[in-house]
């Protein structure tokens, strides 16, 4: 099971959406980190075939996914950005309506409808209204519909967007629990979503790929890039104009700020025992 991109490109007018992107994934659990306007969600949409691209390939397994068509459909499960339903369906129906859209037959329909309400916890509200959920129980809907027909290519984009702290936890969980077999993409400006799950994490910036790794090697590029050091009140301004302040904080009594650059001032001290991801984006992907 292999998913290679090669100089992937898409334009929306003068824009470069995204340029000349290339990688290739085999199975496990990848993290895509970028701001908005990255090119996270235009990349999603060419990979689950419903963007045409400009230039480049998407290989399955050697094959152009637009000639394999729907083969390659029924390896893909695709959770979008947008929660869209037809509110007035149970998520029961629902999910009965994707399944035959995808062609998945009856009976193991049901047996997957059953297991999949059961592990995201919608048993109970089967047979309620979408349009009455929750924006934690739309999100898990959606995903319950994307691991329908067992896909090897799962497509998650921006899975727990504009959820509570507790929704996070339990969406990034399950998502990790899914994963492991098969390749799975999460699209992200959330670095929490991705820094405890992903095997490998993509560094996405205008439209480009700066970098890939593991979360350790990526935390270990930034191990002496980071500084901490007291900073007067008065002197703030200055220090954030000069740096890349990645945080404010007080400690004993006194005003702190965390640097983040190849450019850091003598003073302060060096925290690589204590380096996060926060601090990998925003050395690579800040301004």
């Amino acid at each position: 099971m292999k998913l290679e991109i090669r100089n992937l490109t898409k334009r929306y007018g003068n824009h470069l959406a995204l340029n000349g992107f290339s990688v290739t994934f085999e199975p496990g659990i990848y993290g895509i980190l970028g701001a908005n306007g990255a090119g996270k969600s235009t990349l999603m949409s060419l990979l689950s075939d419903n963007l045409l691209r400009d230039e480049g390939e998407i290989l399955w397994d050697g094959q152009d996914i637009v000639r394999l068509g729907k083969a390659f459909r029924k390896q893909l499960g695709f959770m979008p950005q947008q929660q869209g339903f037809y509110e007035y369906m149970t998520a029961q129906t629902f999910l009965f309506y994707i399944a035959g859209l995808k062609g998945i037959p009856k009976k193991q329909a049901a047996q997957e409808i059953e297991t999949l309400l059961e592990v995201t916890s919608l048993s109970s509200v089967r047979h309620k209204r979408m349009g009455g959920f929750s924006g934690g129980m739309k999100q898990r809907v959606l995903l319950a519909q994307a691991l329908l027909g067992q896909p090897g290519l799962l497509l998650l984009d921006e899975p727990t967007a504009g959820l509570d702290p507790k929704e996070r936890i339990r969406i990034r969980n399950f998502i990790s629990s899914v994963s492991r077999d098969r390749i799975t993409l999460l699209a992200t400006h959330i670095v929490s979503d991705i820094e405890s799950i992903s095997d490998q994490i993509l560094l996405m910036k205008k439209g480009k790929l700066l970098g890939m790794g593991t979360p350790e090697q990526l935390l270990e590029s930034v191990a002496d890039k980071v500084k901490e050091m007291p900073c007067p009140v008065e002197k703030l301004e200055a220090v954030q104009k000069q740096y890349l302040v990645g945080n404010v904080f007080q400690r004993q009594g006194e005003t702190w700020v965390r640097i983040i650059g190849d450019d850091l001032p003598d003073e302060g001290s060096f925290v690589q025992d204590r380096v996060s991801l926060e601090d990998v984006y925003l050395y690579y992907l800040g301004e």
